[in-house]
């Protein structure tokens, strides 16, 4: 069997468990930390298969593990200590489709996000086959996944620094956050073209362009920035709105001056 189809199917079973998991504590949260954790499976599988140069292997099993770990473990934490409650999007959808709809159509979301983990691995599945030397656009790639991990890092510490110093009606605008409202969902992305620039570095890499784009799309139009601002609106109201006017949603830039009100 074709081993992407055969990681494909691995990945399936894998969420369809979750699912059932989910079913039995009436909780769809946790796909976001499955969809998370479950990178480094289809990775190992891929680095097991093929004979790439140790080197690579293990650079490629440390970005996915880095990205991973640290990913699925805060959403893993989050997660439990919101249990019983469900993610607002899940809550939402659980009232439209009804409690006898709910469980069978949650089945759709987890496979989903099986299908994410899937084309996101598909990088490492490329780089996985490459059996020669490291090349300089693979460094490259590498020096920019670092970069996106050292920025998403210091992001996160400054925000974490800022929510035990100040009350949650107050705006973070300290560090990185002075210039971009979700500094830490930027670097996310840096990550994305590190790890497909690293794959630029192996015969069909260049092709998986598709992962940095996906991982864009979900985080500036789905479960990234949408919700966060969505629910910023709500609990900040017009403090908000204001750093919303001055301060860029995603890239980190220059302050903007915050309109007149007519």
């Amino acid at each position: 069997m074709n081993l992407l189809i055969t990681v494909a199917i691995i990945l399936a079973v894998i969420f369809m468990v979750g699912w059932l998991i989910s079913v039995k504590i009436k909780n769809v949260s946790i796909v976001d930390a499955m969809w998370a954790l479950s990178l480094p499976v289809p990775v190992v599988i891929y680095l097991i298969t093929f004979d790439a140069v140790l080197l690579r292997k293990g650079l490629l099993l440390s970005m996915a593990l880095v990205w991973s770990l640290r990913l699925g473990l805060h959403l893993a934490k989050r997660i439990y200590s919101h249990h019983p409650d469900e993610d607002p999007r899940y809550k939402s959808l659980r009232d439209h489709w009804g409690p006898e709809k709910a469980d069978r159509n949650f089945l759709a979301v987890f496979l989903i996000n099986a299908t994410l983990v899937f084309l996101l691995s598909l990088p490492f599945y490329y780089s996985a086959k490459n059996g020669s030397a490291l090349s300089i656009i693979e460094f490259i790639g590498l020096g920019v996944f670092i970069i996106g991990l050292i920025g998403e890092s210091i992001s996160d510490s400054q925000l974490n620094k800022f929510k035990k110093m100040n009350t949650n009606k107050e705006i973070c605008e300290v560090g990185l956050w002075n210039y971009s409202r979700h500094p830490n969902y930027f670097f996310e992305a840096v990550i994305w073209v590190g790890i497909y620039l690293f794959a630029c570095g192996s015969s069909g890499g260049v092709y998986t362009m598709h992962a940095p784009i996906l991982m864009i799309i979900l985080l500036t139009k789905v479960s990234g920035i949408p919700p966060a601002e969505k629910s910023s609106l709500k609990s900040k109201g017009d403090a908000y709105r204001k750093y919303q006017q001055t301060t860029s949603a995603f890239v980190p830039w220059f302050k903007k001056q915050p309109k007149k009100s007519s």
